[in-house]
């Protein structure tokens, strides 16, 4: 890790990168799964890893200048559907959270690109717009370079945990749902 030495972390997150860090061979063994990001976004999102109340993941392409939204996550409509085997059973959890309404305002969004300029950074005011329009109330967002000069989105409203987790930790940790 760059910006975060391992030995600065308290147990909990230490709990949670040891966690996250089996994400990569699970979406390996799942690659074939329709909907794998809303899994991701999930193991993200719920409340023993970030505990955001909403999140959504986004792919910016100013090539073709298209905002495309790929996964929402809300924790009112999640939190009821969260399975403990969720990785022995990925197809039937997918299924479930698909019904969820926010995942399916996010995954039906389609817009024109957040980035002025080819090679640029989607701006930050125009994130914050769309957090807006996507019902998120102080939303935060994180982005990041994708292959083929695609931008990850993600947005998220911070939940009412009483412990907090590095911020840092979740700028490594986004990029998980490029790999899908």
């Amino acid at each position: 890790m760059s910006t975060l030495a391992l030995h600065e972390l308290d147990s909990r997150e230490g709990q949670l990168v040891s966690r996250l860090l089996d994400l990569p061979h699970k979406i390996l063994s799942h690659d074939d799964l329709e909907g794998l990001q809303q899994l991701i976004l999930y193991e993200l999102a719920h409340d023993d890893s970030f505990g955001f109340n909403k999140a959504s993941y986004l792919i910016d392409n100013p090539e073709f200048n298209c905002l495309k939204g790929v996964a929402g996550y809300d924790k009112e409509e999640c939190g009821t559907l969260a399975m403990s085997d969720r990785w022995e059973n990925p197809r039937d959890f997918i299924q479930n959270i698909s019904q969820a309404k926010f995942h399916q305002q996010v995954s039906s969004f389609l817009n024109h690109s957040l980035c002025k300029t080819h090679g640029k950074d989607p701006e930050a005011d125009a994130v914050k717009v769309l957090g807006d329009s996507l019902g998120m109330k102080n939303s935060s967002f994180i982005t990041w370079r994708m292959r083929h000069g695609n931008h990850g989105v993600l947005l998220f409203e911070e939940g009412a945990l009483p412990h907090k987790h590095n911020p840092a930790l979740l700028q490594h940790f986004v990029a998980l749902l490029s790999l899908c």
